[in-house]
């Protein structure tokens, strides 16, 4: 007869093994040495880049709707100065992780996760709530790197309906210089009012919105002006495929070079990165029934813009918010079909995240600023 202790211990073993065994497998995923820690930057005290800290954090591991990434690059944009400076919508908890770009590598996912297997290449939309259709404004409520943990770790947990595959010809430092700058650019010229070979775009500046949006529209077969204060960066965006270039510096009535240059026609489309201060100087440029997509985000201006253009040209004039999943998965796509590559400025390992921060201060720089995990 069997020892009645001895069974239901025998049985409580069997469970417990089981159960080991389903947290460590996580659908295909990481098994976790046990204590085993990852590097993390929070944002501290949020006085700026000086007080960011690096920490040590448990090995995540993913819940439900939640895959487990194991980063190899991550990007800096101007948004993540405010961020780590507190005055982007507010102080953030001091453990907050920044950065809203990134890729890597799927380690581990959590129940109910579909359509994607441990070692699948991925990088994810940074408002992970907007998966297809039309905007709205509740979407800002995630927001990874803002108001949830972003990508400056070894590992992180991302949710997995907003995961974006990366075709074998998408590196994983490519991938990292889209979430924020490349779909911000693809929304802007193919859902707005997609462009077609022959229109004329206008993108201001050499910011990562602008370079993605001077790369998409001429492999889109566009024509492309582009302005900039620095005669050497324009001559790099020659390099790039820039058609005609203009430095607004040297002339501060460019929307009538833009004309002239384009034979009277104006531009069909007009990336506006620098904002409404920037509305009645960037209209005069556009050609009838043109369309102004405004991405810039700067301070308004103390008097309202006169738009007069607005009316006189038939203008549309349209504001977005980066892009729905749906978008950054044409978005990858597109790039890996045009074989597109960023422009990248430095790239810096995981430890010299503090000196990657302050090389996007540096005068003349141009390009994205990597950071190198693994």
């Amino acid at each position: 007869m069997i020892n009645r202790r001895k069974a239901v211990l025998g049985v409580s073993a069997g469970l417990a093994q089981a159960a080991l065994l389903s947290s460590t497998a996580l659908a295909g995923g990481h098994k976790a040495n046990e204590g085993e820690k990852i590097r993390a930057f929070e944002l501290g005290d949020q006085k700026g880049v000086e007080t960011l800290r690096i920490s040590e954090r448990p090995m995540p591991v993913p819940g439900p709707g939640e895959a487990l990434v194991r980063v190899h690059a991550s990007s800096i944009n101007a948004r993540d100065f405010g961020i780590v400076a507190g005055n982007f919508f507010g102080r953030k908890p001091p453990e907050r992780i920044p950065l809203a770009e990134g890729a890597g590598e799927i380690v581990a996912l959590g129940d109910g996760v579909k359509g994607f297997s441990k070692g699948n290449r991925v990088t994810v939309n940074h408002l992970p709530d907007w998966e297809d259709g039309l905007w709205d404004v509740k979407y800002y409520g995630r927001d990874i790197g803002n108001t949830m943990d972003g990508w400056l770790a070894d590992y992180v947990l991302m949710p997995s309906q907003a995961l974006v595959k990366l075709p074998r010809g998408v590196s994983y430092e490519t991938a990292a210089t889209l979430a924020s700058s490349g779909l911000t650019a693809w929304q802007g010229l193919f859902e707005v009012r997609p462009i077609k070979p022959g229109d004329i775009v206008l993108t201001l500046g050499t910011g990562g919105v602008s370079i993605w949006g001077l790369l998409l529209a001429k492999a889109a077969g566009a024509t492309v002006v582009i302005t900039s204060s620095s005669d050497e960066k324009l001559a790099r965006t020659r390099e790039l495929g820039a058609d005609i270039t203009i430095n607004y510096k040297k002339n501060p009535e460019w929307a009538k070079e833009v004309y002239e240059k384009t034979d009277g026609h104006g531009a069909d489309l007009i990336l506006e990165t620098v904002g409404r201060v920037n509305i009645d100087q960037s209209m005069p440029a556009a050609a009838s029934a043109g369309v102004v997509v405004l991405l810039g985000t700067r301070p308004s201006p103390d008097t309202g813009p006169l738009m007069k253009d607005l009316f006189m040209r038939n203008l549309t004039l349209r504001a977005i918010s980066v892009g729905s999943t749906r978008m950054f998965r044409d978005l990858v796509d597109f790039i890996d079909d045009n074989n597109l590559e960023p422009v990248i400025s430095e790239t810096f390992a995981f430890d010299q995240t503090k000196q990657a921060f302050a090389h996007m201060n540096t005068p003349g720089r141009m390009g994205k600023v990597i950071i190198k995990h693994t």
